[in-house]
């Protein structure tokens, strides 16, 4: 029976508000699937990199014993040769000395006229930067200390001075020009530089007549920075002036953000024992190091000097890869700023080409009743970082451009409302080398470094298995290939599929895929098998 229009029109003031609930339900849940981050500043692109050079996995030459904990527990100046520690600690030393030496940067962290420094290392840049604020704030409980800092800035450098310990003798105050700064008569100013800054790349140098400079250069590398250098010759010299000053400078590193093995868990210094400050707040600093049980593992440390030792062995390699990435970031910093223009018109983009993550100030008809993070999320269901928590308003925004290339790509064309971008745009690379393998065991587990896998199972059948690859966006195509010509099968497995080779030159194809937010999976991409002919 047909119904009248009045009836469907009734029955539309009805149900209607159930039909597009639902609907936009659906929408909503496809938009929470959808969701990506750019707020973590993960550096993803020297995975993709060191997959393409070959060094994903380079050859083991550190060998650490894995029950040992990293934890300086005895001063080296009380037993030096007697700590079982020490003897590891002064490898890392060596071998992170002869590569800064090599890349022209070791003056950064030591003082070339100056005795030999202490080498420590901690879970993180972060645990150093605590450790440190720790060690000038509780050395002397009776005197006063701002921290400051020019903005924008790293939120982990306030958060040390007034986000983990209340200290009663100590505040951060952020500053845009040195005038900003109001020091009270009875407190000691003790200024924050991180160049290249994070957030916006630029070159920073100490603004103040700060007599103490904590100086972070996890962004000193080559791959960062407008001029593909790290302003490593501008870096050297503020830093060369300050030491003839008679400033006390305490500058550290990491594993993080410029090698990209944030894993590992490794910030180290070479702390500055010959400084007679730094020496009168050494017992602080290293009790707080000593007494954090959480500090780097040894082999997260162990994996990280393999990687230095492989730049050492292939500095030609090394300098390559760096320059790739500088290109990869440069690129993707242009095109982030062309899209966000285009989407949020009259916004303002102060990082510059280079940077490891892109800063703005965006412009919305919300802005600034909602948050800027706010609107990109609920407009493009992405997380990026609020300026606020960086020194300044919620009108800013920090968003990662280190991160895997799938995940910048997907930005992009949300930004574009296309698909117009692919990952040719944003990461490039001089190098294609490929992992060969030649499997004669009964078992082998694939990593994401192979490409040829070359089985011989003349003396046994050989299973290769292909295990997920956790928070992996893709592996290289991954040819298996059977070279003996036994009867002995090779099976090849995964969670999503079996095979079996079992003639000489039988092939398999294989690659993992994750896209965003959905769980990975094997993909088989070819298959070549010879029939075998019937006797």
């Amino acid at each position: 029976m047909q119904r009248s229009p009045i009836v469907l029109f009734l029955l539309s003031l009805l149900l209607g508000p159930f039909l597009y609930s639902t609907e936009a339900e659906k929408k909503a849940e496809q938009n929470k699937k959808d969701v990506i981050f750019l707020q973590p500043n993960t550096t993803q692109l020297f995975t993709e990199l060191y997959q393409a050079y070959g060094l994903l996995h380079p050859p083991s030459r550190t060998f650490f014993e894995d029950a040992l904990y990293l934890d300086q527990s005895t001063p080296t100046t009380i037993l030096p040769l007697q700590f079982s520690n020490q003897v590891i600690f002064d490898h890392a030393s060596a071998v992170l000395s002869q590569f800064h030496k090599r890349v022209n940067d070791l003056e950064l962290y030591i003082d070339p006229h100056k005795q030999k420094p202490v080498f420590y290392t901690a879970a993180g840049s972060k645990h150093l930067i605590v450790a440190l604020v720790y060690a000038i704030a509780m050395s002397e409980p009776n005197k006063k200390f701002v921290f400051v800092e020019q903005s924008p800035f790293y939120s982990g450098h306030p958060n040390a001075v007034t986000g983990i310990f209340n200290y009663p003798n100590a505040r951060f105050l952020a500053f845009h020009t040195p005038s900003d700064i109001r020091v009270e008569p009875d407190e000691i100013l003790v200024e924050f530089v991180t160049s290249p800054n994070n957030p916006d790349g630029k070159f920073r140098q100490p603004l103040t007549d700060a007599k103490i400079i904590l100086a972070d250069f996890v962004f000193a590398s080559s791959s960062f920075g407008n001029e593909g250098t790290g302003y490593l010759e501008k870096n050297i010299e503020w830093i060369r002036q300050a030491r003839l000053d008679g400033k006390h400078v305490f500058s550290f590193n990491s594993a993080s953000k410029q090698f990209g093995k944030t894993g590992t868990r490794c910030g180290y210094i070479w702390y500055p024992m010959e400084d007679p400050y730094a020496a009168s707040i050494f017992s602080k600093f290293f009790g707080f190091i000593s007494a954090s049980t959480v500090a780097g593992g040894a082999s997260g440390l162990a994996e990280f000097l393999d990687l230095i030792q492989a730049f050492l062995d292939l500095p030609d390699t090394g300098k390559a890869l760096r320059q790739d990435s500088h290109k990869s970031l440069v690129s993707r910093h242009a095109l982030v700023e062309k899209e966000l223009l285009k989407k949020y018109p009259g916004s303002e983009i102060l990082s510059i080409p280079g940077s490891p993550t892109l800063f703005a100030k965006i412009k919305d008809a919300r802005i600034p009743s909602k948050r800027a993070s706010d609107v990109l999320l609920e407009d493009l269901n992405v997380y990026v970082n609020s300026g606020d928590t960086m020194g300044e308003t919620n009108e800013f925004v920090r968003l990662n451009l280190s991160g895997y290339s799938q995940i910048l790509v997907e930005f992009l064309n949300r930004l574009a409302e296309a698909k117009q971008y692919s990952i040719q745009d944003v990461l490039f690379t001089s190098a294609d080398n490929c992992s060969h393998r030649i499997i004669s065991d009964a078992l082998y587990f694939a990593n994401p470094g192979d490409c040829l896998l070359e089985v011989d199972a003349s003396r046994e059948p050989v299973e290769v298995i292909f295990p997920p690859f956790m928070d992996y966006a893709a592996s290289k195509e991954i040819k298996i290939k059977k070279i003996d010509a036994s009867e002995n099968p090779v099976m090849v497995k995964s969670e999503s599929f079996s095979e079996v080779l079992k003639n000489s030159k039988d092939s398999l194809t294989v690659q993992w895929t994750q896209p965003i937010n959905v769980k990975g999976t094997w993909k088989i991409i070819d298959r070549k098998k010879l029939e075998r002919s019937k006797e």
